[in-house]
């Protein structure tokens, strides 16, 4: 009888958690902020780019200009996969030049997630395999995002910006009007960490990159264990520093906050990060965190062979009049569940199933990525008031 009365109890714990934190999340207050969302690079219909950032605007109760809560597949501009997925049907909603002052007035600020693109060979992967990216669908900044920018940016709303965003396949003249505008410089270098390098079992490695490397080294890629890939398009460069070489005990790249990051966000101290970045360098932005490869002295060689710094700035924010961030890496991309984004406390909850575990992805997106924005955006809407 006392083991049932437990069960019972554990039972009743289990509902009543989750049905008094919807309760809890249902009495917070909303908060309208029209954003618009700009997303190029979305491949399937879950929207995995831009699926942890549409949870975090759900759970802090954003709301769009009409009042609603924001919709994944609908609310955002760029690549639209239609239904059903196996048609590879798509729609591209585009920022138009004759529309740019009419969105810059009516969006209180615009976040642009990931500027890459869509390309032909990836969009009809299951016929083009071992073809390359092929030609481009949509993708990169045009100058009509350009236009769009300089309009928000002049009227003192706000810009979100992450990796990529200066990056192939955006046209050189765009970038580099943009690079002047934000007081920001691509090296030209974009990297990330892969937990294997084998060519043919890795799923995160892209078969480009490797074509690119056996370009240039005879069909020499060989690699098998985990490692940081670097790769600069525009030199046709591939470099690859191996776990077992080039690396430290750390292995993964770590996002170091500064001090100002810390005070002004009370962001960790420290974060691994696992996923793709750009390299770029800044002389009148205010660095919130730098991004470390963990290189030993061997992989520091390399670096400095190529001119890429160890040290590099990951977030940064304008000391300038205008109102800007730019994070230097994939930052949003996080298999988060968007069916518990009505939970009030859920922050709490994932920790505790995560743990403080500063090197898990985990910790990054629950405490690092979700307070940043969170931060960034809430003061923000509060001085639209």
């Amino acid at each position: 009888m006392k083991t049932l009365k437990i069960i019972i109890v554990i039972i009743l714990v289990i509902i009543l958690i989750p049905v008094l934190s919807w309760v809890f999340w249902n009495f917070k207050s909303s908060h309208p902020l029209n954003i618009l969302v700009v997303n190029k690079t979305v491949l399937d219909q879950d929207r995995k780019g831009h699926k942890a950032l549409f949870w975090l605007l759900n759970n802090q109760k954003f709301l769009t200009s009409d009042g609603k809560e924001y919709n994944i597949r609908k609310d955002y501009f760029g690549f639209h996969p239609l239904r059903p997925a196996k048609s590879l049907k798509y729609e591209v909603r585009r920022i138009k030049l004759t529309d740019i002052e009419d969105l810059s007035s009516k969006y209180d600020m615009a976040y642009y997630v990931d500027t890459y693109g869509v390309f032909f060979n990836e969009w009809y992967s299951s016929m083009q395999k071992g073809k390359g990216k092929g030609s481009l669908i949509e993708g990169g900044l045009n100058n009509s995002d350009y236009l769009f920018i300089k309009s928000l940016i002049e009227k003192g709303k706000l810009l979100i910006a992450e990796y990529n965003f200066f990056a192939n396949p955006t046209d050189i003249l765009v970038r580099k009007k943009t690079e002047e505008m934000l007081g920001i410089e691509w090296t030209g270098w974009i990297g990330s960490y892969m937990v294997s390098l084998n060519a043919k079992k890795s799923k995160d490695l892209p078969e480009w990159i490797v074509d690119l490397y056996n370009l240039n080294n005879k069909n020499k890629w060989s690699f098998n264990g985990p490692g940081i890939v670097l790769v600069n398009e525009g030199r046709k460069a591939v470099i690859v520093l191996e776990e077992s070489n080039h690396l430290t005990e750390t292995i993964l790249p770590e996002l170091k906050t500064t001090n100002y990051g810390k005070e002004k966000y009370n962001l960790p101290a420290s974060a691994s990060f696992p996923r793709w970045f750009d390299i770029n360098t800044s002389t009148d932005n205010e660095i919130i965190a730098e991004c470390m490869l963990p290189v030993n002295e061997s992989g520091q060689a390399i670096l400095d062979q190529n001119n890429i710094p160890a040290v590099f700035p990951a977030i940064m924010t304008s000391t300038r009049d205008s109102r800007y961030y730019y994070f230097a890496g994939d930052f949003v991309n996080y298999p988060v569940r968007l069916c518990t984004a009505r939970l009030n406390g859920i922050r709490t909850i994932e920790g505790l199933f995560n743990g403080n575990n500063s090197k898990s992805h985990s910790f990054y997106y629950w405490s690092y990525y979700l307070p940043l924005v969170t931060t960034i955006l809430s003061d923000y809407q509060a001085s639209l008031k």
